[in-house]
């Protein structure tokens, strides 16, 4: 089956994106794949939250040469945050069996989709926004402004996928049309996360962590609006010591610089393998907010701690390995915002006093593979129909 990925943006090096995932694993399948992407890191310079620039284009050779998937650089000729344009093949799109988009909020993704509709063939979407920005004036208008793009996109959509519920219940809310909808969790994959015992000896020893000594980890965008400085306090009152790894923003690093000196370990952003090494090293992995980094930590037998929302009671259910915090209208946006005046440093101490972590072991229970073949089989089914 020809597919063709649609995304604005595509990290070469970031094994956990979803063009990534999706692409290689469809390709190992057998599938010809191509991917058609901007030429711009994820990261806008102009955002408020100032992190570094990445090099998106870095590792193309190497990831196109290790999985066989066509990656089509496109030069973006305009581009306000996620909102990008860039000139789509569109040969490319008549010769897919079925197209595949990323997010309608990056404009160029809604133009593939209605083109692909006019060429007749299925389009797939996922779609992860959660909720509406209503902090300032600008944010209320770009609110909006995502609202038309994902209605003009849905009436393209044979079936829009989510990863969490509060995806699905935005995309509805965007538009009266009522399309397929698939729960799509993202996939990890278990060759690159996995339990080591050896490697979280050595890795433990690394990071001077005593034998015995209680470790957990906060890694990813480390950003204001996770209450990474409450984490740190919880962790403190909680006496476990905390790892952060990942990209810190100046306003974080300065709670933490301002508050008594600690024994916290921060590092920065890390590659798959250094991330399991990580994830391995510590006893539990705390999230704030929803990442995919749930599934890659979980692989690797590490305790979770996570918000207690819909979602994450309806993924865990009464998974042992899995302790929640909170409630559900701890949130402004579900799995994303809180409230402001929300205590999340007593929540998350509550939840690491109860945290019970049992024997380490990897784990499978979100495999990318079982996810891609899913995939796989909604794009047979789509194909089938249109035939």
């Amino acid at each position: 089956m020809k597919v063709l990925l649609a995304s604005g943006f595509f990290e070469s090096e970031l094994p956990s994106f979803r063009e990534y995932s999706y692409s290689k694993e469809l390709a190992s399948m057998g599938h010809d794949v191509t991917l058609m992407c901007g030429d711009r890191s994820y990261v806008w310079s102009r955002s408020r939250v100032r992190l570094p620039q990445t090099q998106p284009s870095r590792n193309d050779r190497q990831f196109a040469a290790e999985t066989g998937v066509k990656v089509l650089r496109r030069k973006v000729f305009f581009r306000i945050s996620d909102f990008v344009l860039y000139w789509p093949v569109f040969k490319e799109i008549r010769r897919a069996d079925v197209v595949h988009v990323i997010e309608f909020r990056q404009g160029i993704t809604l133009l593939i989709a209605l083109a692909a509709r006019l060429f007749g063939k299925p389009v797939v979407y996922d779609h992860e926004q959660r909720g509406d920005r209503t902090g300032r004036w600008y944010s209320r208008v770009d609110s909006l402004f995502r609202r038309a793009l994902i209605f003009c996109g849905s009436f393209a959509v044979d079936c829009m996928r989510h990863t969490v519920l509060a995806n699905r219940d935005h995309f509805r809310s965007c538009t009266p049309r009522r399309v397929r909808e698939m729960f799509a969790p993202l996939g990890v994959d278990p060759q690159r996360f996995y339990f080591d015992a050896a490697e979280r000896t050595s890795t433990r020893s690394e990071l001077k962590v005593d034998q015995g000594e209680r470790l957990a980890i906060m890694s990813g965008k480390l950003h204001a609006s996770k209450r990474v400085a409450e984490v740190v306090i919880a962790c403190r009152r909680a006496g476990v010591r905390l790892l952060l790894v990942g990209t810190m923003t100046p306003e974080v690093a300065d709670a933490i610089a301002a508050m008594p000196k600690g024994n916290e370990i921060i590092l920065p952003q890390a590659p798959a393998d250094r991330l399991r090494a990580l994830y391995n090293a510590a006893d539990i992995a705390i999230f704030t907010t929803f990442s995919v980094s749930y599934w890659e930590a979980h692989a690797t037998g590490a305790h979770l701690i996570v918000p207690q929302t819909e979602f994450t009671q309806t993924v865990f259910a009464d998974d042992p390995s899995v302790t929640r915090f909170g409630e559900p209208t701890m949130f402004v946006v579900p799995d994303e915002e809180y409230v402001s005046t929300y205590d999340v440093a007593s929540a998350v101490h509550r939840a690491l006093t109860s945290a019970r972590e049992a024997e380490r072991t990897s784990r499978v229970t979100f495999s990318a593979r079982d996810q891609c073949q899913r995939l796989a089989s909604l794009y047979g089914e789509l194909v089938a129909a249109r035939s």
